[in-house]
């Protein structure tokens, strides 16, 4: 049986796991599983939560720095649950199919799993508790306190955030006549009377009166914690959005870099986003000519085995997923890992709602962070009614704001539609968070494979007799069976991060 073959394992609760229900579900399987499975807590967030690493191995056969390794992370941004729900069923799998399934048993015999499920531990568990979303943590950046401006809230008290519209003659938003539920431009050469509206945040003016320009404030909780690593190189928040004060001053990102550079036998490295359905690899900051000739055809290939795994394509992210083409994305955790330590590093963008609408050709960026045409709104609409009987979509309504009059709220349900897949308690007829969580890991547990495997091939003990005494000759045949050269990349072999070959040998009767 290949990889690509196995069947999905059904004997798990395919939703978005609240904080205490991933402690429950790891305190669950490592006392069902003690010889599998360790639950580390490597650190704390900035409320103060365990950050756990989920260590899955046979611990029986060696302990788990000693086989070569694979890492595994889900939501370092807060609002990407997918993520850590895929992260959580790769555990829940290896696990379950150890005793059923050969090649699981191979996996966990000689290679070892680090996951760890959720690092924005405290931004997720606000997203999936309160109306709100964020990007990453908790703690107020750039600025100390709310500035003024809009600031996003559930005026209606419907448990949702979402859009509010505002008639404005000089507004640079319409009614398409296509679906009175799309909004688009207005072109600039339509000027003189209309029925034009303003666009906004659903939410509340902060230090605002009537009569006062209005202005959208910067969220309170500015970091982003994939900005905030020392590569690319980190700069300022002058010029990175994000970044944080220094390199690692957050102490989520400062227990992971911590955890992956105490385990040099990491040899690959997968990273669980959301949303574009693509599978991104390094720089965020380089084209490809920035790689070593053997570098870039390990990433290739390793991205082509996942591009059939999954469906996503492999794209390089300065070519094909940068917000602004004429800025880099700086202090990105993929090019840190790549660039100081050598690790074949991926970042997979789960859930792709865009080509489930029936919308296959499209640039990633611009699509989901800029503006659509009617016709590609339409076919959104469209999957939303058919697929979800309307529920993923709130029609305008009108609602009188307490500080600008008359308004109509709508628009997407923006989490579980874009940024995530519909699953319990939503909509999901079409077992969308199950196959993601599946194909992923299949993706995973091939990658695992490819690590390098050194193995004993042969070896023979000749008696050498001298003329001081006896001496012994032994000589070793060594292999390496797996994909990946012993120094993994040469992105390694250029750092010098690598320890010299050593070859023990211990013997309790010399006679």
């Amino acid at each position: 049986m290949h990889l690509e073959s196995l069947p999905t394992e059904e004997n798990f609760e395919f939703k978005y796991y609240t904080h205490q229900e991933i402690k429950e579900f790891l305190d669950q399987l490592e006392s069902s599983f003690p010889n599998l499975i360790e639950v580390e807590i490597i650190g704390k967030t900035y409320e103060n939560r365990d950050i756990w690493c989920v260590k899955v191995t046979n611990f029986d056969i060696k302990g788990d720095t000693k086989k070569p390794a694979y890492y595994i992370d889900g939501n370092i941004h807060a609002g990407e649950v997918t993520g850590s729900t895929v992260a959580l069923y790769t555990i829940n799998y290896l696990c379950k199919n150890y005793s059923k399934v050969e090649l699981i048993k191979s996996l966990l015999d000689n290679y070892t799993f680090y996951i760890i499920p959720r690092i924005s531990a405290d931004g997720s568990e606000r997203y999936l508790t309160t109306p709100h979303s964020l990007r990453s943590s908790t703690r107020f950046w750039p600025y100390p306190e709310k500035l003024p401006g809009f600031h996003k809230e559930d005026i209606n008290d419907d448990g949702l955030i979402l859009q509010m519209r505002v008639k404005d003659k000089l507004g640079d938003w319409k009614v398409s006549d296509l679906d009175p539920r799309i909004m688009i431009k207005r072109r600039p050469e339509e000027i003189g009377e209309g029925n034009y509206y303003r666009i906004y945040p659903e939410g509340i003016l902060h230090e605002w009166q009537k009569g006062d320009p209005i202005k959208i404030a910067p969220t309170p909780e500015g970091l982003d914690l994939n900005r905030n690593n020392p590569s690319g190189p980190w700069v300022q928040e002058f010029k990175q959005q994000g970044a944080g004060p220094f390199p690692l001053s957050e102490p989520e990102t400062r227990a992971i870099s911590d955890f992956i550079r105490n385990h040099p036998n990491i040899c690959g490295l997968q990273s669980f986003h959301t949303f574009s359905g693509a599978i991104l690899r390094p720089y965020s900051f380089s084209d490809d000519e920035a790689f070593e000739t053997h570098d870039l055809e390990v990433f290739e290939t390793i991205g082509k085995i996942g591009e059939k795994l999954t469906g996503y394509p492999c794209i390089n992210i300065n070519k094909d997923f940068k917000y602004d083409r004429k800025k880099d994305l700086l202090g990105g955790f993929l090019d840190w890992v790549f660039e100081h330590l050598g690790i074949f590093s991926f970042s997979t963008e789960l859930w792709d709602m865009i080509k489930e609408a029936g919308i296959e050709e499209r640039d990633f960026i611009r699509f989901l962070m800029y503006e659509r045409t009617e016709e590609e709104e339409q076919k959104l609409l469209k999957w939303n009614d058919e697929i979800l009987n309307g529920d993923g979509y709130v029609n305008w309504t009108e609602f009188e704001h307490p500080q600008l009059g008359r308004v109509e709220i709508g628009g997407w349900k923006f989490k579980f539609t874009f940024q995530n897949p519909p699953a319990p308690p939503f909509y999901d007829d079409k077992g969308y968070l199950k196959g993601i969580c599946h194909k992923n890991a299949l993706f995973a547990f091939t990658q695992a494979r490819m690590s390098p495997m050194v193995e004993f091939d042969s070896y023979t003990v000749e008696k050498i007799e001298t003329s001081n005494g006896q001496n012994w000759k032994v000589s070793v045949s060594i292999a390496n069976e797996g994909f990946l050269p012993t120094y993994v990349s040469e992105q390694a072999k250029q750092r010098n991060i690598l320890r010299e070959n050593e070859l023990k040998i211990e013997t309790t009767d010399c006679s």
